[in-house]
């Protein structure tokens, strides 16, 4: 199942027990390399995070088996890593490989069975209110995340939330 970054940022981890919540998660580092889910931040300030493998379940809250499966992110090097390089999925600017801007990722998905980045949510912004041109882009068309930018195929399709248009069954076939 899919889960929207949008929609895990603010969940609440608790112990196995369940009975009260630890603290509640803030941000993800994903890999750049490889579009996994490294971590859950549940404390930035101190670096203080969850690794994929400590949770034991995933619906409505993070439920982790002990309080000790909240470390620092500086113990994980690939964490530390991706931490220094400053590189971010939300918000990041999007671009063609020929260099066509086509917006900020305004959200993105994650298969939370496999930990792996699905889909990225772009769109184009007039200061921050108004979005317009916006486009679901496949991980599969992604080719490479960068701190300042992510690169993708020059030639994927576009899903404009504006322009769909509905083709009745009958003339579909026939297209």
């Amino acid at each position: 199942m899919d889960r929207f970054y949008t929609k895990i940022i603010g969940i609440p981890v608790v112990e196995d027990d369940g009975l009260r919540a630890l603290t509640t998660v803030k941000d993800l580092v994903v890999d750049p390399e490889k579009g996994k889910v490294l971590a859950f931040v549940v404390d930035a300030g101190k670096n203080l995070i969850i690794m994929p493998m400590d949770i034991i379940s995933w619906h409505d809250v993070l439920h982790i088996n002990h309080r000790d499966s909240i470390i620092h992110g500086d113990d994980i090097f690939r964490v530390q890593t991706v931490q220094k390089e400053g590189t971010k999925i939300f918000g990041n600017r999007v671009e063609t490989k020929d260099g066509k801007y086509l917006g900020n990722v305004v959200d993105y998905a994650i298969d939370n069975h496999l930990m792996v980045l699905k889909k990225l949510f772009v769109s184009k912004g007039f200061l921050g209110l108004v979005r317009f041109d916006s486009r679901v882009i496949a991980s599969k068309n992604i080719i490479e995340i960068l701190p300042e930018k992510i690169i993708v195929k020059d030639d994927i399709g576009t899903v404009k939330e504006s322009t769909k248009e509905k083709i009745p069954v009958g003339e579909a076939a026939a297209a």
